[in-house]
């Protein structure tokens, strides 16, 4: 039987859609534990929180050990976990696969791939124990298709999309559903300087690509909530396009 979410860990939730999806939850009565790499972004993020007993942890998800802490420690001090959202993640380098600088390469793939696999054995013990728990993960449409200049990127997600549904042939009929959310070109404040900075005609043409504009976070975080909620008690192993048409067509 679905029950309504009670905690939930967020990782990269210092900012865009790791911060829009704090809020969603902590609107919605969630008590968080939010997972990045940088403490002030983290407390920024918290201030902005409704409810109260959430928590912040600066640790990065590719030190499974100090990830692992904190997530038990949070699960134990809150009576269990019912959800993760595992969102961190990175795109340091946009390049062909030419010229894809080898520690950008080996950064994307642990952060974006290694950082989802840690959070998720992580909270998997937890989430055994809720009864009706849900894992959500944040791929990309650069995971969907093949884009220009995402040859490490693109793949990286690529690996999420299956891991997620890894996840959900093997735990759904334990109480644990798995979703991967993969949204189009959504403007936060780290890529805004990036997208104001290309010619016009690129600007003009990725912005035509999103039928309905480009996307921001909390457009993001409103399906997120909704595949972690009860409301989609009957969805496990999607992988759900929110990118304003741009995969249409």
């Amino acid at each position: 039987m679905s029950q309504q979410i009670r905690t939930a860990v967020i990782t990269g939730a210092g900012s865009g859609i790791g911060r829009a999806v704090a809020q969603e939850f902590a609107n919605n009565g969630v008590r968080l534990l939010l997972v990045g790499r940088r403490l002030a972004m983290l407390k920024d993020t918290l201030d902005s929180l409704s409810g109260d007993g959430h928590s912040v942890v600066a640790v990065d998800v590719t030190n499974a050990g100090e990830l692992k802490t904190a997530i038990d420690d949070f699960a134990n001090s809150n009576n269990g976990l019912d959800c993760l959202v595992a969102n961190a993640g990175i795109n340091p380098q946009r390049a062909a696969a030419a010229d894809v600088d080898a520690d950008a390469w080996g950064e994307t793939l642990r952060v974006n791939l290694d950082g989802v696999h840690n959070s998720c054995q992580s909270a998997i013990p937890h989430l055994l124990k809720s009864g009706s728990a849900s894992v959500v993960t944040i791929g990309s449409i650069a995971g969907l298709k093949g884009m220009v200049a995402r040859a490490a990127y693109g793949p990286s997600k690529a690996a999420v999309i299956n891991y997620t549904q890894s996840l959900a042939t093997d735990y759904s009929r334990q109480g644990i559903r798995a979703n991967c959310v993969c949204p189009g070109f959504v403007v936060t404040d780290i890529n805004r300087k990036w997208l104001e900075g290309l010619p016009s005609a690129k600007r003009e043409s990725l912005e035509e690509r999103h039928l309905l504009g480009l996307g921001t976070p909390p457009q993001v975080a409103s399906l997120i909530w909704f595949l972690a909620s009860p409301g989609a008690s009957w969805m496990t192993g999607n992988v759900i396009a929110v990118d304003g048409g741009y995969s249409c067509h």
